[in-house]
């Protein structure tokens, strides 16, 4: 057994349920309960959708579902940063100096990164997650080839900046959650970061249900027939967009099928329209309820670094439609040959009907789906990725 203590860490914890607090949560759980130690290093802020600059919890140690959990006080410096923010909002080209402001001045914790140089020792592997947060690049450029990454890339203008260049550089080793997250940085800082890129190892996020979430308890009628989306309510999305081409569909098709969604967000980008139903945030079994009974699961985000929705909607034998616009959702798609994927208003419209019409297809693309997210995404699969890089790199 792995011997190191593992510390994760990430911007905020167990408050908002995102991409990248899903993966470190669910990893830290899955680890303790390997019989492996880990520890969550924190901040007090809330989550990325609240004030940055504001804490939150209290700073100390607690237990979150059985994780070890240490919070340290958020940085309270923010002018730096709303100066880049005024440069990219009026268009004009940034500084060096202006990316690490937007980075080192979003949520950082200066007692954080701090607090690592008692752990940076031959018992302890530490980790870091998103790249798109202060705190990840301040850990990594405080202690160069010291801490790991997860950089939970999406193709974005940050992404092409020299302050992520650095950040690659400075990381010990680093974790992909795709193919194609990789593919894209090899073309992009490969050249001039060099081996660390290209030897990163593709790893996948673990994805699995628990006895748990078998049983709902939430009293929610469902349409006979309608499609989901899961996730936040949000232009970053394409949510807006999902609705005008469901909208256009369902006049066009005459089909009484409706659109669900699940999760926060803007209320306010969804239509007044009865064939539209907003659940808002639901419990983890009812998610799993709600993606059950759907069609498809449609997420036509561009920009993706993995995708756990869609994960999840295969392992309950459901297709998914997927932007061809995004490298990630339309990989996994094709690999898994679990649905469709779509660069047109006709093609989603083509794509529902053929999901709505087809039960032989609809079932078959969901059965292929299942089938590859049990194999690939598995905890102990992904995880045996991670320990094989760390317990390469030193000491069992």
């Amino acid at each position: 057994m792995y011997q190191k203590t593992i510390v994760i860490v990430t911007p905020w914890f167990d408050g908002f349920v995102g991409g990248a607090g899903t993966l470190a949560k669910g990893m830290a759980a899955e680890l303790i309960r390997r019989g492996l130690s880990v520890s969550v290093f924190t901040t007090c802020s809330l989550s990325p959708y609240d004030d940055w600059w504001t804490d939150h919890y209290p700073a100390g140690e607690s237990t979150v579902d059985g994780i070890p959990t240490q919070r340290f006080r958020v940085n309270q410096t923010r002018a730096p940063y709303d100066a880049t923010i005024r440069k990219i909002a009026e268009g004009k080209d940034l500084t060096a100096d202006d990316e690490q402001n937007f980075f080192v001045h979003g949520i950082n914790s200066d007692e954080l990164v701090g607090a690592l140089t008692t752990i940076l020792d031959h018992n302890h592997e530490v980790l870091a997650l998103p790249y798109f947060q202060g705190l990840t690049h301040s850990a990594l450029n405080s202690y160069p080839r010291k801490i790991s990454l997860i950089p939970c890339f999406h193709d974005e203008p940050q992404f092409y900046w020299s302050a992520t260049r650095n950040l690659l550089a400075n990381a010990k080793h680093i974790f992909y959650n795709s193919e194609e997250e990789k593919a894209m940085t090899i073309r992009q800082h490969g050249l001039c970061v060099g081996r660390r890129v290209v030897e990163g190892v593709v790893t996948g996020v673990g994805v699995e249900f628990s006895a748990a979430d078998d049983v709902s308890n939430d009293d929610v009628s469902l349409p006979p027939s309608y499609f989901v989306y899961a996730g936040r309510k949000e232009h970053g999305k394409n949510v807006p967009l999902l609705c005008k081409w469901f909208m256009k569909y369902v006049h066009e098709s005459g089909t009484h099928s409706k659109l669900v969604f699940l999760g926060g967000g803007e209320k306010a980008l969804l239509p007044d329209s009865a064939n539209i139903i907003d659940l808002g945030p639901v419990s983890e079994a009812m998610k799993r309820r709600v993606i059950k009974g759907a069609r498809a699961l449609i997420n036509l985000s561009n920009n993706e670094s993995f995708s756990i929705v869609i994960v999840e909607a295969w392992l309950l034998g459901v297709p998914v439609v997927a932007s061809a616009r995004c490298d990630v959702t339309t990989g996994h798609v094709r690999r898994a040959n679990g649905g469709l994927f779509i660069n047109s208003r006709e093609e989603f419209s083509t794509a529902l009907a053929c999901l709505e019409s087809n039960e032989e297809i609809r079932t078959q693309l969901g059965e292929n789906g299942k089938t590859f997210a049990a194999h690939h995404f598995s905890y102990d699969r992904v995880l045996a990725k991670y320990l094989g890089v760390l317990s390469a790199n030193g000491q069992r």
